[in-house]
């Protein structure tokens, strides 16, 4: 009996020492599955944290994108607004310069104005101080005599004349016919007293005072025959007669004036205004 027990006991051992190898490798195998499922769970995690991570980034990026574009199209209309303004402040400023310009031009002439005024008052106030000048009083032998006293010393004939012409060029006509009438008055045989009988009579066209112009004119051509200034009065004196409105006289005496006159610059321009009027220049015979 015993030789039989001692197999079965040996087996038993050899069967017990198996069954704790297998709990052992059990054991680990159990633990090692444990530590993978929590690994795994760890890995989950992470993947949901990188997922959840991922999609903020996402989000993020969208908003900051949707940012730059409405930053973008923010910048292109200041750019826009930048440039409108700036061309408008351009065409302003180029405005405010040529406004500026024009000021500057309206002054420069306003000078130049104001120049011609002053020397025009400084001439009339000499023409005035010339006319007005106190004349030496009449010989005492004169006067003791019972004779009429003389005619007091006048202007020099070139001052009298001179300021004539400067009041009438500055279009100061009765000043400029005072002087030239004065002139007439000390001075009636010289050179010049047919000019200053014919610049009375412009004074009276100027003051578009026809009729008297025409009497002036008629006093330069019939006083002065041999004056440098026959062909220019009966020239005016036509014109005169045109703007009374009495048009046939007028073309009577500027043809008057080419028949007597043919080769003068006025009967040149007496023949240009007979053809404006349609009147003939000659009459035929």
């Amino acid at each position: 009996m015993r030789k039989h027990a001692i197999p079965f006991l040996l087996l038993a051992i050899l069967l017990g020492m198996g069954a704790d190898r297998a709990f052992g490798v059990n054991r680990d195998l159990l633990r090692i599955q444990q530590q993978l499922d929590n690994l795994q769970q760890s890995v989950e995690g992470m993947q949901k944290t990188i997922d959840t991570q991922t999609a903020s980034l996402k989000t993020l990026l969208e908003l900051q994108n949707h940012e730059i574009q409405q930053m973008s199209v923010a910048i292109a209309d200041m750019q826009k607004t930048s440039q409108q303004n700036l061309a408008t402040s351009s065409n302003r400023i180029d405005t405010m310069t040529s406004q500026i310009q024009a000021l500057n031009e309206s002054l420069e002439e306003a000078k130049v104005r104001l120049a011609k005024l002053s020397d025009q008052i400084a001439q009339t106030q000499n023409i005035i101080q010339t006319l007005n000048t106190p004349r030496p009083a009449a010989d005492q032998g004169a006067a003791a005599t019972g004779l009429q006293p003389g005619r007091s010393a006048a202007p020099d004939a070139d001052t009298l004349y001179q300021s004539g012409l400067s009041a009438y060029e500055g279009g100061q006509y009765e000043i400029a016919m005072q002087a030239f009438q004065e002139y007439l008055q000390n001075y009636p045989n010289t050179d010049r007293a047919s000019n200053a009988q014919f610049y009375i009579g412009e004074c009276d066209y100027a003051r578009r005072d026809y009729a008297q112009a025409i009497e002036e004119y008629n006093k330069c051509i019939e006083q002065y025959p041999d004056g440098n200034k026959v062909a220019a009065a009966q020239l005016k004196k036509g014109y005169a007669y045109i703007a009374l409105g009495q048009t046939q006289a007028g073309a009577k005496e500027l043809r008057s004036l080419i028949q007597r006159h043919p080769d003068s610059p006025e009967a040149k321009v007496a023949r240009q205004r007979l053809q404006k009027l349609a009147v003939p220049a000659r009459r035929r015979k």
